[in-house]
């Protein structure tokens, strides 16, 4: 897991390092004099200003209450005509973006912050704005790019003498080179920068400390790692820095597990505990109740250590990091062999690890695949500019081109002589193609043909939908209409108004049922929507009806493409299962998943219900499930059911993505 964690790491030094930019900005910490300043300061710069201060002290604590800070002094500056202060809100906006995941939204908003510098003949923030998207592109994994941008901000920043930009420059190029697997040129860039930040032992020199731990530890210097991280501690206590401590706990952690000090483990993973509160993340969260079940672990508790794992999956499945649910997925099945001797719900965690870990290595190809396309595109273009000017100074290689035509030409001729002289072989061969052709085609007729059986029982349904709403639900609306007026016409005793009124309830709870019924028959969301959205709003909607919490991840589905009869299979899936929870399992929580793949979908359904007998499905199947079994076996895929009494159920479906 060391590698994982390195990247983790690095990615976080590059987090600090926003927060600290932004910090370079504040100068106070004090909320309660930016806040009076505040009330009292007039429509102008300073009021721009002090609005950036108090987002920035709320930056990486409340997201919502810095963004409203800082686009109420974008509209000021706006209305002033501050151009520096809208260059400032593009940058800071951009890093809350950055925090939240959204990437490409930043790029928008850092984009527009290099032209208006450009128009504006402010280079300085031009090269911040650069800087900024290095570190953007660093996050995204996109480091060629980040590599591109660091350099292009850094003769700026030594123009203007700015020791500060320049040491986080060597910082941020140590990350690109530590991710590139340069440990040593990393090491020399952060190095570079610790020269320039330990006189002020600020934040900035922390990022950096936290950058260069991870780059000694991947060079196998241990003995400076660790005293790397005791020097990190030691600063983040005196900074009051809980994120920075918290990396470093987690170093900790993970030497002690590298190095084999396990019984260390536990009370560097309370330490960490006692922080994840006031980080607000659930991720930090899920990291140090993962820590916790590890020291546990390996002090032969099981007991508490499946509980803080427990935890570590909820809070996990939240954040959506597929590396850490990974190692989750993983030390699960260790502990269910050691504690529960369960070797089958073991082995059912290692199939989700190894889900994940598909997902990740299919990332990581399209990455490498994408990096290496870019590159071979660039020494392309050099080698022809190459070539361009060698021909310039060599006018035999004109000759020898003018030669190379000819040559061309000549056996152009040839070959067409060769083309008339064989048409009528070439016709031949192409009659037996167009033969077959035809019998590919009534191959295809009769797939056609099986394909139109299955999706004429959805069009069916879709037709009893519309007869029953449009039909009987007519029918049931102008039986109640009559009703009412027939109310109104006559007088009725006490006890028989009683019945009337109670009849309307229940001409009132039929056409609701009948509704819900045609609705369920054909979903509207699903033709509307895409497959991903109209699961999200049946879950939602499952979630507001029936009080269960929900939680719905998918990873890849919006970039394979699925025809309809996919979608509505797996629609109607998720719909048949979470009903029958909702029904039968007396769930609290229930998790839904889909991972896609090229080739593959692999739906997971899990609820912490009563559970039941896994054979009373095989041998008495209901009408809904037995419609899931046809579904799923029609497109060649399997189900997987995992259950027992008191031990909630899940079920794990493969359905393949080509078959005959």
């Amino acid at each position: 897991m060391k590698l994982t964690a390195s990247r983790f790491l690095i990615a976080l030094a590059v987090l600090l390092i926003l927060r600290h930019d932004m910090t370079c900005w504040a100068q106070t910490g004090n909320l309660v004099a930016l806040r009076q300043k505040l009330a009292t300061s007039q429509p102008d710069t300073n009021r721009v200003k002090l609005l950036n201060k108090l987002g920035d002290e709320y930056a990486y604590n409340d997201i919502k209450t810095a963004r409203r800070y800082y686009h109420d002094g974008y509209l000021l500056s706006q209305k002033l005509g501050f151009v520096r202060g809208i260059i400032r809100y593009y940058s800071s906006e951009g890093e809350l973006l950055n925090l939240e995941g959204k990437y490409d939204q930043c790029m928008v908003l850092l984009r527009q912050g290099v032209a208006l510098s450009r128009a504006r003949k402010d280079p300085m923030r031009e090269g911040i704005m650069y800087e900024n998207m290095g570190n953007t592109f660093a996050l995204m994994q996109r480091l060629d790019s980040a590599t591109v941008y660091y350099f292009k901000s850094m003769p700026i920043f030594e123009s203007f003498q700015d020791s500060v930009k320049l040491a986080n420059v060597y910082n941020n190029l140590s990350s690109v080179f530590m991710q590139t697997d340069k440990p040593e040129t990393a090491l020399t860039y952060i190095n570079k920068a610790i020269a320039i930040s330990r006189a002020f032992e600020d934040g900035f020199y922390l990022s950096h400390l936290v950058n260069k731990e991870a780059i000694l530890w991947k060079l196998r210097r241990r003995t400076e790692a660790n005293q790397t991280n005791q020097q990190i501690m030691t600063l983040a206590r005196k900074l009051n820095d809980t994120v920075a401590m918290a990396d470093a706990l987690q170093n900790e952690c993970q030497h002690d597990l590298e190095t084999g000090h396990f019984q260390t483990i536990l009370p560097h993973a309370q330490a960490l505990q006692q922080l994840s509160p006031g980080l607000q993340s659930p991720d930090r969260t899920a990291q140090a109740h993962y820590w916790l079940s590890v020291g546990y672990y390996y002090q032969n508790q099981f007991t508490p250590a499946l509980s803080h794992l427990e935890t570590a999956l909820i809070e996990g499945r939240k954040s959506g990091n597929i590396q850490h649910l990974q190692a989750y997925y993983t030390h699960y099945a260790r502990l269910l062999l050691a504690d529960k001797r369960d070797p089958q719900r073991a082995a059912h965690y290692e199939q989700l690890a190894d889900s994940l870990r598909d997902v990740s290595l299919n990332n990581s190809i399209v990455k490498t695949t994408r990096e290496l396309a870019t590159k071979y595109e660039t020494e392309k273009k050099e080698a022809a500019l190459q070539q361009l000017s060698l021909e310039n100074q060599n006018r035999k290689r004109l000759v020898s081109l003018l030669a190379f035509s000819i040559i061309v030409l000549v056996g152009a001729l040839f070959f067409f002589g060769l083309w008339m002289q064989n048409r009528a072989r070439i016709r031949k061969q192409e009659k037996a193609l167009y033969e077959q052709t035809l019998r590919q085609l009534e191959h295809e007729k009769q797939l056609l043909a099986s394909h139109a059986i299955v999706k004429g029982q959805e069009d069916e349904r879709s037709r009893l939908a519309k007869d029953l709403h449009d039909g009987l639900g007519g029918i049931l609306s102008s039986v109640k209409y009559s009703f009412q007026a027939m109310k109104q016409t006559f007088v009725l005793s006490e006890e028989n108004a009683l019945a009337f009124e109670k009849s309307m309830n229940l001409l009132d709870a039929s056409l609701a049922e009948l509704r819900r019924v045609s609705h369920n028959m054909m979903p509207e969301t699903l033709v509307r929507l895409s497959l991903e959205d109209a699961l999200r709003d049946y879950i939602q909607d499952l979630t507001e009806n029936t009080g269960i919490n929900v939680t719905y991840q998918t990873f890849g589905l919006d970039s394979v493409p699925l025809d309809n009869l996919y979608k509505t299979t797996i629609y109607r899936v998720v719909q048949e299962l979470t009903t029958n929870i909702v029904r039968h399992a007396n769930a609290t929580e229930v998790l839904v998943q889909i991972m896609a793949k090229s080739q593959q979908i692999n739906l997971t359904i899990e609820d912490n219900g009563q559970g039941f007998d896994p054979r009373r499905v095989n041998d008495n199947r209901s009408m809904g499930i037995q419609n899931v079994y046809h579904r799923i076996t029609y497109l060649k895929g399997s189900i997987d059911l995992q259950t027992e009494p008191g031990k909630g159920c899940s079920y794990y479906i493969e359905i393949p993505l080509t078959h005959d």
